[in-house]
C-alpha cells in the first residue's frame, strides 16, 4: 500500500463492544482480524506513516499452521513460501566448515515466507472491515472501571471497551500502563543489526552463510531478489545509546567489525549506503502478567523472545489467536479470559525463552574459542538445530 502521513480510515462494525490495538504489525493485524471476528468495534492505531516493512523471514510451522489454517490464509502463505536453503558455516577465506543441506521438514509443514508478504496477507484480511489510523500513537491510558480513556499525541482523546498492546520490544502500551514495564527488558549480552537490500552476488539464491569469531558473527541470507544482512557482536553490559540515532549506532558497528575478513567489509558497506537498517539489543520482554484492568499485551510487547528463538513472527500470531481463544471462552468477563490467555500460554513462551538464553546464544553467537569449538563440534556432528 501507498505510504500515508496521518489517516488511512476503513469501515468498522457500528455495534457491539470496542477495541484499540496498538501497532499495526504481525500481533496487531493477527489481533485486529480475531477481535473483528468476535464482534467487536476494532480500531488499529500505528506510529508509522504504513505498514512497516523488511525484515528476515518468518518462519511458519506447529501451532501456527493451524492458526492460519484457522483465519483461511494458509493457503496464501503456501503460495508465497520461499524456498528451503541450505546453511553454509563459513571460514575467514570462504570455505565451507561445515553445512547443513536444504531439505523439506521431516515431520509436519513448514514454511518460510518474507515478512513483508505475510504482512500483505494480514493486511487485506482486515483492511477493509476495521478502522486504521497510521501517523498516530497512545499518549496516555486511563483504565478505569467501564472503559479505558486513551489520550493520542495529536491531544484527541476517545474510550475504549479494551486496549491490546501490540506495539514491540520497545511498546509504549507497556510503559503507559505497567508499574513493572521498566523492569520486565531482560539483556542477553549483545547488540543485532539487520538490513534488507537488493541481491548483492555475495551468495547465491537459497543459501545461508554465517561466519563466526568469538564474540561476533556475520549472516548472509540469499534469495532471487534481495539479501538480508546481518551481524551481532557480544557485550558484557548494557550500552546506552540513542536508538534513533543512526550515526552512533553505525559507528558501533564498525568498532567491532572494522578489519575483519570474509565478507564484513561488503556487509560493512551496505551499513553506510543509508539508514535504512535496524539495530538494537539482543533482549527478550518478561512480565509477570500480560494484562491489567482492561489492558492487555500480545507478541513482544509483552513476552519478547529475542531474535534467536527464530519464531517471533510466529509467536505474535500464536498470541493472537490464544487471546481471541479466551475472550470467546469468556464472553462479557476480560478479566477471566486475560488469565486464561496469560496461564495457557506462558509456558510455552517461558520454554522458548530459556531454550534462547541456553542454546540459541551459544550455537549462533559464539562468545569465546570454547563456545565456537563445541559450535563447530555440533555443526561436524550434524547435532546443529537451526
Amino acid at each position: 500500500m501507498a505510504a500515508r502521513s496521518s489517516l488511512a480510515t476503513h469501515a468498522a462494525p457500528p455495534h457491539g463492544p470496542s477495541v484499540l490495538i496498538s501497532g499495526a504489525g504481525f500481533a496487531g493485524l493477527a489481533t485486529a482480524w480475531w477481535m473483528n471476528r468476535l464482534g467487536y468495534r476494532v480500531t488499529v492505531v500505528e506510529i508509522a506513516n504504513a505498514l512497516r516493512r523488511g525484515g528476515t523471514p518468518v518462519d511458519i510451522e506447529g501451532e501456527t499452521i493451524d492458526v492460519l489454517a484457522r483465519m483461511g490464509m494458509l493457503d496464501a502463505v503456501r503460495a508465497r513460501a520461499l524456498p528451503p536453503r541450505s546453511v553454509a558455516f563459513k571460514n575467514a577465506d570462504d570455505t565451507t566448515a561445515g553445512e547443513l543441506p536444504a531439505q523439506p521438514p521431516a515431520q509436519g509443514e513448514q514454511y518460510e515466507i518474507h515478512r513483508d508478504d505475510l504482512s500483505a496477507i494480514l493486511f487485506a484480511a482486515v483492511a477493509d472491515e476495521i478502522e486504521i489510523i497510521f501517523g498516530r500513537s497512545i499518549v496516555g491510558l486511563d483504565d478505569g472501571a467501564d472503559g479505558v480513556s486513551v489520550t493520542f499525541d495529536d491531544g484527541s482523546k476517545a474510550d475504549y471497551t479494551l486496549v491490546i498492546g501490540c506495539d514491540g520490544n520497545r511498546s509504549k502500551t507497556r510503559r503507559l500502563a505497567f508499574a513493572e514495564a521498566e523492569m520486565s527488558s531482560r539483556f542477553m549480552g549483545g547488540y543485532f543489526f539487520i538490513k534488507v537490500v537488493a541481491e548483492t552476488g555475495l551468495l547465491p539464491a537459497n543459501v545461508t552463510e554465517i561466519f563466526s569469531l568469538p564474540g561476533r558473527t556475520a549472516l548472509l541470507n540469499g534469495y532471487e531478489d534481495r539479501t538480508d544482512i546481518a551481524l551481532a557482536f557480544r557485550s558484557d553490559r548494557a550500552i546506552d545509546y540513542d536508538h534513533r540515532d543512526r550515526a552512533a549506532q553505525r559507528a558501533m558497528i564498525h568498532d567491532h567489525f572494522a578489519g575483519i575478513g570474509w565478507k564484513v567489509p561488503a556487509i560493512l558497506a551496505h551499513l553506510d549506503a543509508d539508514d535504512d537498517f535496524y539495530f538494537d539489543e539482543l533482549n527478550q520482554i518478561r512480565m509477570p502478567d500480560w494484562s491489567k484492568g482492561r489492558i492487555a499485551l500480545v507478541g513482544d510487547a509483552g513476552y519478547c523472545l529475542s531474535p534467536l528463538a527464530g519464531m517471533g513472527g510466529s509467536m505474535a500470531l500464536i498470541g493472537a489467536a490464544r487471546l481471541a481463544d479466551a475472550l470467546g471462552r469468556h464472553r462479557n468477563d476480560h478479566v477471566a479470559a486475560f488469565r486464561d490467555y496469560h496461564e495457557g500460554l506462558r509456558a510455552f513462551v517461558r520454554d522458548v525463552q530459556e531454550k534462547a538464553i541456553t542454546q540459541g546464544m551459544a550455537m549462533m553467537f559464539p562468545a569465546d574459542e570454547t563456545e565456537l569449538a563445541e559450535r563447530d563440534e555440533c555443526i561436524r556432528a550434524g547435532t546443529f538445530d537451526v
